[in-house]
């Protein structure tokens, strides 16, 4: 009879792991961009004067 063999481990895949990593920092930056879009936003509106007739 044969010696048994463990079971071959199956192979450990890199790209999801760089996929993740590609879309928590496309999140990140759009969170940091959205910020400053509504932060020049704001400063738009308050140097407007029909915003402060309202």
């Amino acid at each position: 009879m044969s010696d048994p063999q463990p079971p071959a481990k199956p192979p450990r895949y890199k790209w999801p792991w760089v996929v993740l990593a590609a879309v928590i920092l496309f999140v990140i930056l759009a969170i940091i961009w959205m910020g400053f879009a509504v932060q020049k936003v704001r400063q738009e509106r308050g140097f407007s004067p029909a915003a402060r007739a309202r």
